[in-house]
């Protein structure tokens, strides 16, 4: 598949099951149970806390989901799959972990050049002199592992296993085969269609009250569903 039928494909395949797009909507709307009662202007610590609690684990519940809808687009099936709270909840810490390795090491890489570069030791004429610098090598960095992330969560969904998403070294082979420069341009069109879809459904936030509710659960579904559907075919497509 090129890129244009992998985007169109992942545009309109959250929608091929509306029952279930709701169902993935109301878990992204409980993901984000912190901003809901952020806009609310609920304060109050237990019910905050509590959200903060329910939010984390729905945030998985969701990660995990998305993981079985693109292991669904590599083996090219067209349907939504059914919701599994458990291994969805599994498969979602997994791809955490995922994240959290793959991501590290750019943390650490950054800290390093912010104090090569003086942005955070130096004083401030000096900080402002390498802050251009230390801004490109942090946005290189990440880019470059964020490639190396997406695919390890593509081959997590394929295998099913952890470890051959750790698998550094065949990860790699799997970023040549895709190539570069297709991973980078599915997720500049894809940022871009989801800033669209976003600014399309944010005119529903003025509803009062239920408008902010509708918003994020059709946002939540479509960015899951879409995201997760464009990685599984562009993974298999390669």
């Amino acid at each position: 598949m090129g890129l244009g039928d992998i985007l169109s494909d992942s545009v309109v395949y959250p929608f091929s099951d509306i029952t279930k797009f709701l169902i993935v909507g109301v878990i992204a709307l409980f993901s984000g149970l912190s901003a809901l009662f952020g806009n609310w202007g609920v304060n109050n610590f237990i019910l905050v806390t509590l959200a903060g609690i329910l939010g984390l684990i729905f945030t998985l519940i969701l990660a995990g989901y998305g993981v079985r809808v693109t292991k669904y687009a590599i083996n090219r099936s067209n349907e939504l799959p059914d919701l599994d709270l458990q291994n969805n909840l599994i498969d979602g810490i997994k791809s955490l972990i995922i994240g959290i390795v793959y991501f590290i090491i750019p943390i650490i890489i950054t800290l390093i050049f912010a104090i090569i570069t003086g942005a955070i030791s130096a004083g401030f004429n000096q900080m402002m002199a390498g802050l251009g610098v230390f801004l490109v090598i942090v946005v290189i960095v990440f880019i470059f592992f964020a490639i190396f992330e997406m695919v390890a969560l593509a081959r997590f969904a394929d295998t099913g296993e952890l470890g051959e998403a750790l698998n550094i070294g065949e990860v790699i082979e799997d970023v040549k085969r895709i190539g570069v420069g297709q991973i980078i341009l599915f997720a500049i069109a894809s940022v871009i269609i989801l800033i669209v879809a976003s600014l399309l459904v944010s005119v529903l936030g003025f509803i009062p009250f239920i408008g902010i509710i509708i918003a994020q659960l059709i946002i939540g579904a479509f960015t899951t569903l879409f995201y997760s559907r464009g990685i599984g075919l562009l993974y298999a497509g390669a």
